[in-house]
Order: structure tokens, then C-alpha cells, then sequence
């Protein structure tokens, strides 16, 4: 008994180490360059300071349809304040068609097609839509599979911005 008295507080101090660490095993998210249709790129190492919200879709994806609207107001909402919204498609089907459903659709943040490289280094996810938060210090703070409600993001938006 005498020697749990010991052993207690030993463990909670490991406990309250791990805890207090738990923010550092953020990861620093993989650098990339990808491109629309257009020839026009997108770098995330050039958006230092900014918070990223790297959303994986493709135009047939019921769920990245209904969360789309939500990531155009939120852009349009908190863009001055320093956040970005990239859409990745990953339709097979090319840029024609996402071209056009962004037209459709008035998505106004950036959008590019997406390499086999960038989703392998992305954690080689196997759903959609996929969305990953990268926060001004160029951190993974986040990675969300399926759809989420706009209050959700918001949350998340005000937490890293």
C-alpha cells in the first residue's frame, strides 16, 4: 500500500506531461503545388500566416454539394481575416466538368485538381469529402472525413483564426 502512494503521483505527472503535449504532435502539413484548367497554381507554403481549410471533393459527391454553399459564405465571411478555402476535386473526369459546376455553383475560392501524390501525402484518404485544417503556423490541427454542418466549421474557424 505504501507503495501506491508513490506510484500515484508518478503517474499523474506522466498523465498531465502527456496531456500538456497533446498540441506539439500536430504535424506541419505537406507542401504542394496544384493547378486548375486555367494553368493557375496553388502553393501552400506561399500562404504562411493564413489559416488553410484544404477541402477534398468531386462534383458527383452528394455530401461535397451540400457543403459547398457553407465554404463559399464562410469564405467570403472570414477571407479578410486571413482564412483560405481551397477545394481539391478529384474527379476523374477532369477539369470541363468541375469547371463548369464551379460556374454553376459561383465558387469563388480557389479550386484545383488534385495529384495521386498530394492525396498519398494527405494520409491517402479513401472518402469524400475530406477536409483537413491547417492552421497559421502551417500545422494539421484537424482532419475531417464526411460532411459537416457550417456551424461546425465556424467553430473551427474561430478556434484557429
Amino acid at each position: 500500500m505504501k507503495w501506491l502512494r508513490f506510484v500515484l503521483p508518478v503517474l499523474l505527472i506522466f498523465a498531465l506531461m502527456a496531456c500538456g503535449k497533446e498540441k506539439e504532435g500536430f504535424r506541419k502539413a505537406d507542401d504542394f503545388t496544384l493547378s486548375n484548367g486555367y494553368g493557375e497554381s496553388f502553393t501552400l507554403s506561399e500562404q504562411k500566416g493564413k489559416m488553410v481549410i484544404i477541402n477534398f471533393w468531386a462534383t458527383w459527391c452528394p455530401p461535397c454539394q451540400r457543403e459547398i454553399p457553407d465554404f463559399i459564405e464562410l469564405q467570403d465571411k472570414y477571407g479578410k481575416n486571413g482564412l483560405v478555402i481551397l477545394g481539391v476535386s478529384v474527379d476523374q473526369a477532369g477539369w470541363d466538368v468541375v469547371d463548369q459546376y464551379i460556374l454553376d455553383k459561383g465558387i469563388q475560392y480557389p479550386v484545383v485538381m488534385f495529384t495521386p501524390e498530394v492525396v498519398k501525402a494527405y494520409d491517402n484518404f479513401q472518402s469524400i469529402p475530406t477536409t483537413f485544417i491547417v492552421d497559421r503556423k502551417g500545422r494539421i490541427v484537424n482532419k475531417v472525413t464526411g460532411y459537416r454542418p457550417k456551424t461546425f466549421w465556424e467553430d473551427e474557424i474561430k478556434k484557429y483564426l
